[in-house]
């Protein structure tokens, strides 16, 4: 049950980030970033009181900890993606999102049987092949474009520290207690909102569109499911399997950019697909 929740919130994860990609086309990327946590909060704060649980200061305590560190590594995330390209940008963060708590759940006593690790470890490169954008087409005109320069080292940095980040508000929000209800979220998204809010007054956003708002409204319902979801299977498995297949999330991305906006799917990217399905189904039987 919880390769399935986890594959779910992977799923959730991906279908926000595209709607939150395409609102943040239209606004500011910080005022959708904040716009997604506005609306992630309010439907925490409206489901927690009827899902229940009992809730203690150490599970707030680790949701507010996940809170400030997820929300600060998206504010990194959104800086990589503006002063980098994002062929370099999605796969580093992803893998080392996939990264962290595979290394904590073997640090911290987890032993996957052999099947199980293998398809752990073989979704690490179905995640770089599916988060890596398309070259160029073949016989396009060099003119077109400048020439492709090699990322800066503050740019790689970057994207490895939010996907660290990212990494980290997985383990932290999977060391509350497993009664504890939605109320560790709850915590962590008021955190974030206040990070988030901060950043937005500090840039000193203007721009605001209607279709963004509503674009970044469905992003945070599916960012909470994703939440949600990831919450509960962290609780049921473990985070060795459960933190890797959760960094699949681009494939949905993808999938969805495919269908939607008619973007190629590139061969690599094909390939990345049918790795992370292998993936999955080792880590289901094993």
């Amino acid at each position: 049950m919880a390769v399935v929740l986890a594959t779910l919130s992977a799923i959730a994860f991906g279908v926000g980030d595209f709607l939150g990609g395409l609102s943040a086309r239209r606004m500011a990327a910080v005022a959708t970033a904040l716009g997604t946590q506005v609306v992630g909060l309010v439907l925490i704060l409206a489901l927690s009181p009827v899902i229940g649980g009992t809730v203690t200061a150490t599970d707030l305590g680790w949701g507010m900890a996940a809170g400030v560190v997820g929300s600060s590594a998206l504010m990194v995330f959104y800086w990589a993606l503006g002063a980098g390209q994002m062929s370099v940008v999605a796969p580093i963060s992803a893998v080392t999102s996939a990264l962290v708590p595979l290394c904590f759940g073997l640090l911290d006593g987890e032993r996957p049987g052999a099947v199980a690790m293998t398809g752990a470890l073989l979704a690490l490169p179905a995640i770089v092949l599916i988060s890596r954008e398309p070259s160029d087409p073949v016989g396009a005109d060099e003119r077109d474009d400048p020439p492709h320069r090699a990322p800066s080292s503050r740019v790689v940095a970057a994207s490895a520290v939010a996907g660290a980040g990212f990494g980290a508000f997985f383990v932290l929000i999977s060391r509350s207690g497993e009664d504890s209800g939605l109320w560790p979220l709850a915590s962590a998204r008021s955190v974030a909102v206040v990070v988030v809010g901060a950043a937005v007054l500090l840039t000193g956003v203007r721009r605001v569109e209607r279709t963004g708002v509503q674009l970044a409204i469905g992003a945070g319902s599916f960012d909470v499911a994703a939440n949600a979801l990831f919450l509960l299977a962290s609780r049921q498995g473990l985070l060795t399997l459960v933190g890797v297949i959760g960094s699949m999330y681009p494939a949905s991305t993808i999938v969805l950019a495919r269908v939607v906006l008619r973007e190629r799917i590139a061969r690599h990217q094909m390939t990345g697909l049918a790795l992370a399905a292998a993936s999955l189904v080792a880590v289901t039987i094993g």
